[in-house]
């Protein structure tokens, strides 16, 4: 038996999940998101932002050294998963990057705070007391919910961080059937 969130959308779903700072919950909000949504038979793709210049190569590996000798992209594949390393001579915009992920019916961008997506913003109070949604150098029309942890004086919806069902469907709600 289907369930009723099987209807496909023709166009991509892009939400951003954003906070003051590391430690709110972001990662783990975007996990339990990527589960619900999965089970309602949605296609789901993530973008982090890495300020700290990852590297997924591990010396003496192939790859590493294919990289390491110049290779302007390598691709790791297997018959369960593929990776792409490329090689930036200058950074990309998020446009550039979600061109990547194909027909997806959502994608779940995790930073990135300056675009032009959709955002919630992940606030815990034992943390921080400070919001992005009212600091107008982030667009605060952009932002549509703030998850978290306690009740706030804020003019969007205040959803509980902790009930990624509840989340989803506002996401499903206001964004997807939007479409």
């Amino acid at each position: 038996m289907e369930n009723s969130y099987s209807n496909k959308k023709e166009k991509t779903t892009i939400l951003s999940i954003i906070s003051t700072k590391s430690g709110m919950g972001k990662t783990t909000l975007v996990e339990s998101l990527i589960k619900v949504f999965k089970s309602r038979n949605y296609t789901v793709g993530t973008l982090k932002y890495d300020v700290k210049k990852f590297d997924i190569d591990k010396e003496g590996k192939d790859s590493y050294r294919f990289s390491h000798a110049g290779a302007d992209n390598v691709i790791i594949a297997s018959s369960k998963k593929l990776a792409m390393i490329q090689s930036l001579k200058e950074e990309k915009t998020i446009e550039e990057i979600i061109t990547l992920f194909g027909n997806l019916d959502i994608i779940l961008i995790e930073g990135f705070k300056n675009n032009i997506y959709p955002k919630i913003e992940v606030h815990i109070k034992a943390i921080d007391n400070n919001l992005l949604c009212k600091n107008s150098h982030y667009g605060t029309s952009n932002f549509i919910a703030v998850a978290s942890d306690e009740n706030l004086d804020v003019n969007i919806p205040i959803l509980n961080l902790n009930d990624s069902v509840s989340i989803a469907d506002f996401i499903e709600d206001n964004l997807i059937k939007e479409k």
